[in-house]
Parts: C-alpha cells; sequence; structure tokens
C-alpha cells in the first residue's frame, strides 16, 4: 500500500509536492496552503486529488498518512505536534524548533505517539555533506582540529519570498526580523550531519549595522542584529566557529570547512591529505556527484534542483523510514541538535558573548 500524503505550505513546499508526487510509493493526497488560489494551482500541476486552507483540515483527513509540513518557521514545533497527535508520521522544514521547551515538546510527542518525525534539513542531505560523512567514517581525517559553517542570505534577496500570515507585529516572520541564529540548521547541519556530534557550549556575538529597519530592539522578535559569529565546543572538544549573516553586501552563501590532522576538506571542493611519508599533499580537487545514493528513477532528475539536489534525498530517506519501519537519518533527536545550539547562541549574543552551555536531549535509541 503506498503512503498516502499531504503537503501543507506551497511556498518552498511546492518542490516537495512534485516529488511526492513522483516517488512510486507515495500518493499525493493533498495539498493544503493558506492561499487557496495557491494550493489549487499546485493540484493541477500535481493531480493532487483534494485541496485545503488551513492545516486543520488536512489533520481531519482519515485517508492521510503522513504530513509534509512547509509552513512558517515559528510555528513548526506547534504544527509537527498537532500532526503528530492526529496520528499522522511528519516531515517538517527547518527548523524544528525555537524554544529549548519546544525541543522537548517535540521529542515528548514522537515518543508518545510512536510516529515517525523527520526534518527536512538540507545541508545534511547535500553531496559534499554525504561525501565528508563517509570519510569521516572511514577514519580518513584523523583527528579533526576545526570545523566552520556560514549561512549568508541579505534580507534584501529574502523579501517577499514568504507567503505566511501577517501575525507578527502586522509582518510575516522574515520581515519581522526573525533573529539569525534561530535559523541555524542550514550550517549545523553540515557539521554535524558530518560527525552526528553535539555541540555543548557556545560564546556568541552580535554584528549590527547601522540604520536597520528590520532588527531593531522594538521589533516582533526583539533582535537588534542580523548578523552573528558564534564559537562552539564539541562534545569531544574541537572548536566550531558558525557565522550567520542576514544584512551584508555579499552573494548567498551555505558552506563548510573541516581541518583533520590527517585531511581537510575545504568548500566547495578542495583536500588537502597527509600522504604516507607524512607530508601534506594538494590542493586535490573532488569531483562532485549530485547522483550519491539510489534514488527511485523518477525522483533522479531532482538531483539537479536547489538546496545542492538535497530534496530528493529527504523524500526517500522519510519515505523508507515509515515503509520499513525504521528511524530517519535526521530524527527528532538530530532535528533538536541541529537547533538548539542556535537557540543558546541567540541567548549568549544578546548577553553580548556570555559563555553559555547548550542542553543536550540525547539520541535516538538511548
Amino acid at each position: 500500500m503506498p503512503l498516502r500524503v499531504a503537503v501543507v505550505g506551497l511556498g518552498f513546499g511546492r518542490v516537495f509536492a512534485n516529488i511526492f508526487k513522483d516517488h512510486p510509493d507515495c500518493e499525493l493526497i493533498c495539498v493544503c496552503d493558506l492561499h487557496r488560489d495557491r494550493a489549487e494551482e499546485v493540484a493541477k500541476e500535481t493531480g493532487a486529488k483534494r485541496v485545503a486552507g488551513e492545516l486543520g483540515e488536512v489533520l481531519r483527513m482519515r485517508d492521510v498518512d503522513a504530513v509534509a509540513i512547509f509552513t512558517h518557521a515559528p510555528r513548526h514545533a506547534e504544527h509537527c505536534i498537532a500532526a503528530l497527535n492526529a496520528g499522522k508520521h511528519v516531515l517538517c522544514a527547518v527548523p524544528a524548533a525555537i524554544t529549548i521547551e519546544e525541543c522537548e515538546m517535540l521529542i515528548e510527542a514522537v515518543k508518545r505517539t510512536g510516529l515517525t518525525y523527520a526534518n527536512a534539513e538540507t545541508s545534511y542531505w547535500r553531496p559534499e555533506t554525504a561525501q565528508c560523512r563517509k570519510w569521516y567514517r572511514e577514519g580518513r581525517f584523523g583527528r579533526i582540529v576545526y570545523m566552520e559553517a556560514q549561512y549568508v542570505h541579505d534580507h534584501s534577496t529574502l523579501r517577499g519570498i514568504t507567503s505566511s500570515p501577517p501575525e507578527y507585529g502586522g509582518k510575516t516572520w522574515r520581515e519581522a526580523g526573525f533573529p539569525p541564529f534561530l535559523y541555524i540548521t542550514h550550517s549545523t547541519g553540515y557539521i554535524l550531519g558530518v560527525t552526528g556530534g553535539r555541540l555543548v557550549e557556545v560564546t556568541a556575538y552580535p554584528s549590527r549595522v547601522p540604520d536597520d529597519d528590520v532588527y531593531t530592539k522594538d521589533s516582533y522578535w526583539g533582535c537588534d542584529f542580523a548578523n552573528g559569529v558564534a564559537l562552539f565546543k564539541t562534545e569531544d572538544g574541537v572548536p566550531v566557529r558558525i557565522m550567520e549573516m542576514r544584512r551584508v553586501a555579499s552573494g548567498t552563501e551555505e558552506s563548510f570547512s573541516i581541518y583533520g590532522q590527517n585531511m581537510s576538506f575545504i568548500w566547495p571542493s578542495t583536500i588537502y591529505r597527509r600522504d604516507e611519508r607524512g607530508m601534506v599533499v594538494g590542493p586535490e580537487r573532488w569531483e562532485r556527484n549530485p547522483l550519491y545514493a539510489p534514488l527511485p528513477e523518477p525522483l533522479v532528475k531532482y538531483t539537479s534542483g536547489g538546496h545542492g539536489g538535497s530534496h530528493p534525498y529527504i523524500v526517500e530517506d522519510f519515505v523508507r523510514a515509515v515503509l520499513d519501519e525504521r528511524p530517519p537519518a535526521v530524527n527528532v533527536y538530530e532535528a533538536v541538535a541541529f537547533c538548539a545550539p542556535g537557540i543558546i547562541a541567540h541567548q549568549s549574543a544578546m548577553r553580548d558573548g556570555e559563555r553559555m552551555r547548550i542542553p543536550q536531549f540525547g539520541r535516538w535509541g538511548d
């Protein structure tokens, strides 16, 4: 029997509606958006059986097994918990949560219901991350001595890309100056997606710009900085620098680099390695392969799409997790491990770099 899916939120979710439509083990039952005309358009595009105008409608549908939630970021945890409580498996966009309490509530809901929750963090599934994950598991890096990641996306290019309700002081969640560290998972998804580790401590600093009319103390979120830099420590003592920038004259960038005792990977494709004589060799070029793991044939075309071709891998892992009754790669414990460091980094930056511990939530099977 196919997995019967509904996709909620058809901005970013639109491409996922098409991927679910093409997946041979899925049936796209419903597409849902607050803008009904958009939902009607996507239904025609995908052949979805029906449309809906809000999440509650979808959760009452008995013929929907799983809900892919691509709603506005600040309410992801709320929407996912409602879906789990309604008996639906969940795939959700990032971030999983924006408070530590939400992290705890989301884990509780997954444990209590026994349903599948997967987080659609694209960085985890990019070919660069997958290759470094393979090298890490093979021990090729040796002792990692330093890692860094950054998500640079100027606010001017984010205007108008969300159609969330203007419930944040009369603005959408982005226009209201959403704190940059609360959207950290593109960066942590790289680092933790390679090592499977945890970040346990942080010192973070804001970098303000003058005359900022979005990031102000009297904005909905009360965050007066669009840019921030954080220095984290991993559970095994490795320093990690993460940069989140939303007001900077630069091209959009999502990237990471790993520096190891025996090998280093420097974004996007440079490798240095230590040879059998103990000498450092390089730079060498790594050749990127977007089809780095098996996919159902109808999904292969999506590896040339956005976010480094990660989208079909997200869907395939979620579908296999539900149908094969196994945990997804980015399960609820990994999801909160990706976002909790940003929650605490934001608090540290608001306190001008106070050194703070990051709560730990365990791992699948603990």
